[in-house]
């Protein structure tokens, strides 16, 4: 079900959209033409003009990944993957441990308004055929952007396992986004905050 899912975007994107482990000395800090390698959250101490002084990195609790397509936010911990499984298709994932999370494509050729529907059966159509009943209701919502992406909502039930997924999309001449959001209700505290976010901040720069 679920699982068939999350192997199916991590396939296609690599484990980057997992959380990332304890920070090595990947960054620099250069001051007067001296650079020392850091680490995040660490204090180093350096010498500026004769003067020891602390400096530290640190990474802020909200992180914004931007193109000329689109631009978001997302939680600290997480890192967007990317993959085009298409010369005219680009993808984003942001996908917490739990195999919750948001996936955008971008589309260079067509306008994916009309995918709306062929991309939620994509992604329920197993669960369904297992017998999971469906609850559909349509989506709207104004981008920071302004304008206003449209599509469906659904929440699957079997038992005690309650599954919500959205895709919307929109789109212009020959071009545009979909997105799909995937949340299991079980880890429905702190995973939403990452769809949330995702939704509040998403902006679409095209037109």
């Amino acid at each position: 079900m679920r699982a068939t899912l999350l192997a199916f975007i991590l396939c296609l994107t690599g484990t980057g959209a997992m959380a990332q482990t304890d920070e090595a000395a990947n960054y620099q800090i250069t001051i007067n033409g001296k650079t020392q390698d850091i680490a995040l959250g660490k204090e180093y101490k350096m010498k500026v003009n004769g003067k020891e002084v602390t400096v530290a990195v640190q990474q802020k609790d909200i992180l914004t990944y931007q193109d000329d397509w689109i631009s978001l936010q997302y939680p600290k911990g997480l890192q967007p993957a990317f993959a085009t499984p298409d010369p005219d298709l680009e993808q984003i994932t942001l996908v917490t441990a739990n195999g919750n999370g948001v996936l955008v494509q971008k589309y260079k050729t067509i306008n994916p308004t009309e995918l709306v529907d062929l991309m939620l059966k994509e992604v329920t159509n197993e669960e369904v055929s297992f017998g999971y009943s469906i609850t559909e209701q349509p989506f709207e919502r104004k981008l920071r952007s302004g304008q206003r992406v449209k599509g469906k909502s659904v929440e699957l039930t079997y038992g005690s396992d309650v599954q919500h997924y959205t895709v919307a999309a929109l789109g212009g001449d020959n071009e545009g986004i979909i997105f799909i959001t995937m949340l299991n209700a079980a880890y429905d505290h702190e995973d939403h905050k990452l769809i949330q976010l995702f939704l509040d901040s998403l902006a679409y720069n095209r037109n």
